[in-house]
């Protein structure tokens, strides 16, 4: 039997639960009853959780369940900067509820507005916490190499930082506590709170967008690396005859041969230089083509984006296999427009079963979050560093 118990740990059991009876917490700890009670009167003293309800009784006394506290807790402020250069702003609730959500399209600002990412950042935030003066934590999540426990982007090749500590930046223009992470490993950590990956101890998140990423997630928990780094699928160099530069600066990277922007170069290359398909009036009509352009020449059966976009499914194929075989998943969840296409869902899981080993099971769907998964990734991440990040949850809670 356990002999003692950190606050701590009981808080993120019963945040884990959402609700949970002092029994319940006495069989996971095991504990006996009056060392849990002893624990959670202090909780209760304190005003970080609550008694929220009465459940069924089975002979003796009905339970009573503990629940966090939501109002200890202020307002989450949460930035998003996607791969495709689009900001979702969400204003939340450590419970996981949204009361705000506001999207913009950073190439639609001046140029000399977003010739430093962090000054945008730091105008939206400046004016989110002027409406707003509820807002007691920040949380940022950008893409590329991110060192979260230095609060530092190492690399972002969609967004230019002069100042790459952006969590010592607002923490102490703000005074407020700030945490920052990588895109995707903010999207696995959704799929596990609130997505299809709830119940699942191992999966892998693949995003593909103007870049390509990945995160696992091995025994519950979110695996980062050494160097804070693991998840650069987009930069397994996947074609070593490509002549194609990646953004990293080698040659042959899935994100260079597979991401949206890398295939609408290629099909917008062949149409210029004389190949036919259906989107030629439409690039006549328009300087550049879209996802959207693209997913409508694989409804069509356009030969020449068929012949692209099964190309590009070969090496994403590729580049999972990589991750299934070293990780040996259960699931893998897909973010991006190209998978809402069934025609290239099924291309990829043939490419996938061709290569793939018969003893590796695993599932693979795209996601079911759908925008919301962008919009609840900066509160996920708060949520998991609540009670786990000694010195956010001490920020963040202080009266």
């Amino acid at each position: 039997m356990k002999e003692s118990i950190r606050e701590e740990e009981v808080l993120k059991i019963i945040k884990d639960y959402g609700k949970v009876s002092r029994l319940k917490l006495a069989e996971v700890f095991g504990l006996t009853s009056a060392r849990i009670s002893k624990v959670t009167k202090i909780l209760l003293e304190k005003n970080i959780i609550v008694e929220t309800a009465v459940g069924e009784s089975s002979g003796g006394r009905p339970p009573v369940y503990l629940s966090i506290n939501n109002e200890k807790f202020k307002d989450i402020l949460g930035i998003n900067l996607t791969s495709n250069r689009i900001m979702y702003i969400t204003i939340g609730k450590i419970n996981g509820d949204i009361v705000k959500r506001k999207k913009i399209s950073l190439d639609m600002l001046k140029p000399e507005k977003r010739e430093d990412t962090l000054k945008v950042i730091d105008g939206v935030v400046s004016d989110e916490i002027k409406e707003n003066p509820n807002i007691g934590a920040i949380s940022i999540i950008i893409t590329g190499s991110v060192d979260e426990e230095k609060g530092m982007s190492i690399m972002s090749p969609h967004y230019k930082l002069k100042n790459p500590k952006i969590v010592e930046y607002f923490e102490r223009k703000y005074d407020l506590p700030v945490l920052l992470e990588n895109d995707v490993r903010a999207m696995a950590l959704v799929e596990k709170q609130i997505g299809g990956c709830r119940d699942i101890e191992n999966f892998v998140v693949f995003n593909l967008g103007d870049g390509i990423g990945s995160a696992s997630c091995i025994g519950k928990k979110i695996y980062k690396g050494h160097n804070s780094m693991a998840g650069e699928a987009g930069h397994i160099v996947i074609n070593t005859n490509s002549i194609r530069k990646c953004s990293c600066g080698k040659r042959g990277c899935l994100e260079a041969e597979s991401s949206e922007i890398a295939v609408i170069k290629k099909i917008t290359s062949e149409i210029k230089i004389g190949k036919y398909s259906v989107l030629k009036d439409v690039l006549k009509e328009k300087d550049n083509l879209t996802i959207k352009d693209v997913l409508f020449g694989v409804k069509k059966r356009d030969f020449l984006v068929i012949q692209v976009m099964t190309e590009a499914m070969e090496y994403i194929a590729r580049g999972l296999n990589i991750l299934i075989s070293v990780l040996d998943p259960e699931k893998i969840v897909l973010v991006g427009e190209i998978f809402s296409s069934k025609f290239l869902m099924d291309t990829l899981k043939f490419e996938l079963n061709k290569i793939s080993l018969e003893l590796n099971k695993y599932s693979i769907e795209p996601t079911r979050l759908g925008e919301e998964l962008y919009f609840y990734s900066p509160i996920a991440v708060v949520v998991e560093n609540i009670f786990e990040n000694k010195s956010f949850t001490k920020k963040y809670t202080k009266d």
